[in-house]
């Protein structure tokens, strides 16, 4: 069975550029995104950090939020930092989630990649890339989070 989402971390010389592999094979998302952000965030801490460990950060802050999300409510849950815009994907909650993947013109550098508390519940110009949503079991979704998480953090 095939991972709600896959998050990769990939080697090449683009100094944290097209390094992070994010797909929902389901709705047909499959991207290279910047790391760039993550690393800038890293220096500020100045301590030995590797990006693998940000993302699983950041991944970890997702399973929270879903932990404490109720009925009824939208969370958006940001991967691609860039200067123009935040990649995220919409989770509403009801019986079930919907995931939705867009994007909020909240600029990326304006956000912190490994706690982003002030990006996930107050976006308001979320725009849909694609039109579609995947509906999926709340544990599923946990459990491959959970998973990615020891995945990031064992690599």
């Amino acid at each position: 069975m095939n991972s709600i989402i896959n998050i990769q971390i990939v080697k090449n010389s683009k100094g944290g550029h097209e390094d992070l592999l994010f797909e929902i094979p389901e709705l047909g998302i499959k991207k290279s995104l910047d790391t760039y952000y993550f690393i800038v965030a890293m220096e500020s801490k100045k301590q030995p950090y590797q990006v693998k460990n940000a993302v699983a950060e950041l991944v970890s802050f997702w399973n929270k939020k879903l932990t404490e999300m109720t009925n009824g409510a939208a969370i958006y849950l940001p991967i691609d930092f860039s200067d123009q815009y935040t990649g995220c994907l919409k989770v509403e909650k009801s019986n079930s989630l919907k995931l939705t993947y867009g994007y909020s013109m909240q600029e990326g550098h304006s956000i912190n990649p490994m706690n982003p508390i002030y990006f996930y519940n107050t976006v308001t110009d979320f725009k849909p890339e694609h039109g579609k949503s995947l509906i999926v079991n709340q544990t599923a979704f946990k459990k491959c989070l959970t998973a990615l998480i020891v995945k990031l953090e064992k690599v």
